[in-house]
Formats: structure tokens, sequence, C-alpha cells
């Protein structure tokens, strides 16, 4: 196969397996009263890492700040997540979860793996993906300028 043609392959094949995500998580999403937005949000929100300011959070899930302000409010009025100042900034707002927003992350972490178009993969299979994945995220764009 062509460069090219492998490449195009590729993004078909993600973009094939974002369909699938979506399609095998919306039942689950429903069970927990979560919409995809909710539940990305709610995703992101690792209670073992330091806060996220807002500016972060949106940053993370690549959409504009007042998003993550409407998200946020619709996870604080289900008491899944608070607003808080940032613990070394008090000027910064961050998201925390509650221990409600916990459980129902756990939760929905579990849904993930059970209905994940990866679950068939074997552990170092999930773990190559993994690497890979990360790789292509975190590499320079190539010929950016450029147009197509």
């Amino acid at each position: 196969m062509a460069e090219n043609e492998i490449a195009a392959s590729l993004l078909y094949q993600v973009t094939a397996i974002a369909g699938q995500v979506t399609g095998r998580m919306q039942e689950g999403l429903e069970r927990l009263e979560l919409t995809g937005p909710t539940a990305n949000l709610l995703w992101v929100l690792n209670p073992g890492d330091e806060p996220q300011s807002l500016r972060k959070l949106a940053t993370l899930l690549h959409c504009d700040p007042s998003n993550i302000t409407l998200l946020s409010v619709q996870l604080e009025e289900r008491g899944l997540a608070e607003r808080r100042p940032h613990p070394r900034d008090g000027r910064v707002r961050t998201l925390v979860l509650t221990a409600e927003g916990r459980k129902i992350r756990q939760r929905l972490l579990a849904i993930v793996a059970k209905r994940s178009p990866f679950a068939d993969l074997d552990d170092k299979e999930q773990r190559l993906l993994h690497s890979l994945l990360a790789k292509a995220l975190a590499g320079p764009q190539r010929d950016s300028g450029r147009p197509v």
C-alpha cells in the first residue's frame, strides 16, 4: 500500500472507531444521565491529578472556555463537581469532582472498558496502541502551513 493510501486508511479507521465509540457508549451514558460532552469533562477530571483550570480543561477538550463553564454548571447541578479557586492561585477557577462525581466517573470508566472497541485487544496490544496514538497526538503537525 502506498504511503498516501496508508495515511488515508488510518484516518478512515480512526473515524470509524470514533463512530463505534459514540454508538457503543450511548446506552451507558443514558444510564448515567450524562451527555457526551459532560461525560468527556467528567472523564478528564482525574481525582488523582492537581485541579485543572477551566481554561486548561477547555484546551484539553478542544472547545471554547464558555462551553466548559456551561458543562461545569451542569455537573455542579447534579452534585458531581464543584468550581473552586486553584490551590496556588486563587484568581484561577478549577473544577473538582465531588465524592458522587468520583463514583459516577468510576462507573463511566467501567462502561468504557467494557464497551470499548479495544476491549478485544489483549493488554500488550492495548499498551502498544496507546503508545502509538499518544505519539501521533503529541507529534508536530507536518506541513501544517501547506494547502491540501
